[in-house]
């Protein structure tokens, strides 16, 4: 397998395929490293944007994952408790725990999203109450 660039700026953004959702959540995210698109193996990346007054809502999946905070202010919640996510911090979830992740101030947060996964298809997002 070769090294592949990406350049974030010429990568779409995408967002989930339920409009309710999408005006809940506010969420918004541009997948850089994800088989098939990219020849990725064992690991995946996306940039996530949360817009002010948006939130992940609670959630878990297998893998776990890993957050790295680009701008903008937010909290993570992981199994009942805060984490502040800001520029420059990281944050590691561990496997099936529930989170939530929700922007704060006025402007959108921004984070780096990690999964040990060859594309983001490969985790299913558990919504359902713990």
């Amino acid at each position: 397998m070769e090294p592949t660039r990406i350049d974030p700026e010429a990568v779409e953004w995408e967002s989930w395929p339920e409009s309710p959702f999408i005006d809940e959540t506010k969420l918004r995210w541009k997948l850089l490293f994800s088989a098939p698109k990219t020849p990725t193996a064992e690991m995946s990346m996306g940039l996530a944007e949360i817009a002010p007054g948006g939130e992940l809502p609670r959630h878990r999946h297998a893998p776990g994952e890993i957050y790295h905070g680009v701008s903008g202010e937010g909290e993570v919640e992981i199994e009942g408790r805060t984490y502040t996510l800001s520029p420059g911090r990281s944050l590691f979830i561990p496997s099936n725990v529930w989170h939530r992740t929700a922007a704060m101030g006025s402007e959108p947060l921004r984070f780096l999203f990690l999964f040990p996964t060859s594309a983001l298809d490969d985790v299913h997002y558990d919504f359902g109450e713990g």
